[in-house]
């Protein structure tokens, strides 16, 4: 799909590093009173700017060996690697459906012959694909995602054997566990938790964990 470039319009810019565009939000402001109620129009002058090289990025999740994190990333690397599997309905493909970034498009206009023009909503701007993020997170259970993606009973089973190669080396970082701030029920899986003497020390370990995180995928 090519991309979309506006044209003739002094408020969109476009150079080799950024999309610069300028928009005026229009509201009102009311004001209140025995007698009357007074509303009068307020502009609000904003300015965007979009890089047009897409940055590295990454996505490290809070409870990544847990039911969402496990799914979430198996949905990605399924994408990612073209996965398909067969089901007694047939063979399946992966896709992002439901994405509004990825699935949803935008009415443009007509064209001269009066034919709606839609684009995906990932082509008005340079945005992150999905297949290209790099993914980590902590757990406080240590099994691997594969093992995580069985327990969590969500993908066919087919589409489990085929991310087995791409998931089984994917480990949780150990995480900071706390009952005051988890369900009771997740104390008996907890195998994967910070030893820290403080809150403070937590935070700084988990700091540690993202500068490692970054340097090893930049």
């Amino acid at each position: 799909m090519p991309t979309v470039r506006v044209q003739g319009d002094r408020n969109v810019q476009y150079t080799e590093e950024a999309i610069t565009a300028k928009y005026v939000y229009r509201t009102t402001r009311v004001k209140e009173s025995k007698e009357e109620v007074i509303v009068g129009p307020v502009n609000v002058a904003l300015r965007f700017r979009t890089l047009r090289k897409r940055a590295k990025c990454g996505l490290m999740m809070v409870g990544w060996g847990g039911n969402n994190g496990s799914t979430v990333t198996a949905g990605i690397l399924a994408n990612k690697h073209g996965l398909t599997w067969r089901t007694k309905k047939g063979v399946l493909h992966p896709n992002y459906f439901g994405s509004i970034t990825q699935s949803s498009t935008l009415n443009l206009g007509m064209t001269s012959d009066m034919k709606e023009v839609f684009v995906p909503l990932k082509d008005v701007v340079p945005m992150i694909n999905p297949n290209d993020l790099a993914i980590g997170g902590w757990d406080c259970s240590g099994m691997s995602l594969v093992d995580a993606m069985h327990r969590a009973q969500v993908l066919d089973v087919a589409l489990q054997d085929a991310l087995y190669e791409y998931m089984r080396d994917m480990k949780p970082l150990p995480a900071v566990f706390d009952l005051d701030f988890v369900a009771e029920n997740q104390q008996e899986r907890a195998d994967n938790i910070l030893s820290v003497q403080h809150k403070w020390e937590a935070v700084e370990k988990l700091r540690s964990d993202i500068r490692t995180f970054k340097k090893v995928h930049e």
